[in-house]
């Protein structure tokens, strides 16, 4: 597939809308969930492994965009690529890039390069809110609504 070099908004919102369904299906379970405590390990296991997944589905949702486009230097849509990559390949450790510049400074999750990423919802909506918010700014042209 072609690498994209522009998104329409009405793309990115339609993602955007998927994610935050998402994210609402699991505050729903978790509100479900039994209010004794008996179940906040298997809510905090699932969580891990939800948000987990759903930044693998986020990124894959933007994964042939132009890497040429995006601002050069850290930022949500580098953070989102090395996440991803390091839950598929490196034992869910973070390994950016060599020169990326991504560490708890630069990263919305506050992460160092060999941190495990665990991420939870909150940290999960606030990397997904960064990136769409820096998809939107790198790549929606003048032209695209």
């Amino acid at each position: 597939m072609e690498q994209q070099d522009s998104y329409s908004g009405d793309y990115i919102a339609s993602c955007r809308w998927r994610i935050e369904a998402q994210v609402a299906a699991f505050d729903l379970l978790r509100a479900q969930a039994p209010t004794d405590g008996s179940m906040d390990g298997s809510i905090q296991d699932i969580e891990d492994e939800y948000f987990n997944a759903m930044a693998g589905q986020l990124e894959g949702m933007f994964a042939y965009r132009d890497p040429a486009i995006a601002p050069d230097g850290p930022g949500p849509l580098a953070e989102l690529r090395a996440v991803v990559a390091a839950l598929n390949g490196n034992g869910g450790r973070f390994e950016p890039p060599e020169g990326s510049g991504l560490d708890a400074g630069s990263t919305v999750l506050g992460i160092d390069p060999g941190d495990a990423i665990r991420l939870d919802r909150d940290g999960f909506q606030e990397l997904a809110d960064a990136f769409f918010d820096a998809v939107e700014d790198a790549y929606v042209g003048d032209d695209q609504d």
